[in-house]
């Protein structure tokens, strides 16, 4: 079996606040699955976030919404140095944060952003040729 596309869904306290941090990223909004309660937006041609108020993301499950300790870390590959920085520089001027310095491993560069509520994203680019051979 394989998967074709990914839906994360993600609880927000400031839905209008959240989907302007996240077309900062550079997302678009599907008005087809938008309304006053939750909102698509769409990263990648396989990748979508789906922001809920905790109202309706309470619809989903029946399990306590929360708030503060990190439970994920979802990652997102870009093209280049370049375009994760303009990302996470795009992503902080819309209200998030960088919880760490920048990582260049050579072969890899990533930097990590949280948004308003708190989920936590790695924005990365690497090279695989790159990839220093395994030690042993």
């Amino acid at each position: 079996m394989a998967f074709t596309q990914i839906y994360i869904n993600l609880p927000v306290a400031d839905l209008e606040a959240s989907k302007a941090f996240y077309l900062a990223l550079g997302g678009t909004l599907n008005p087809q699955f938008t309304d006053e309660t939750s909102a698509q937006v769409v990263l990648g041609e396989t990748i979508a976030v789906q922001l809920m108020t905790h109202e309706q993301f309470a619809n989903f499950t029946k399990r306590e919404i929360a708030s503060g300790p990190v439970e994920a870390i979802n990652a997102l590959a870009a093209e280049s140095k370049e375009d994760v920085n303009r990302l996470v520089e795009a992503a902080v001027a819309a209200g998030g944060t960088e919880p760490r310095p920048a990582q260049d491993m050579g072969w890899l560069y990533s930097r990590a952003v949280d948004d308003l509520d708190g989920h936590s994203w790695e924005l990365m680019s690497y090279d695989p040729s790159a990839m220093p051979a395994d030690p042993e």
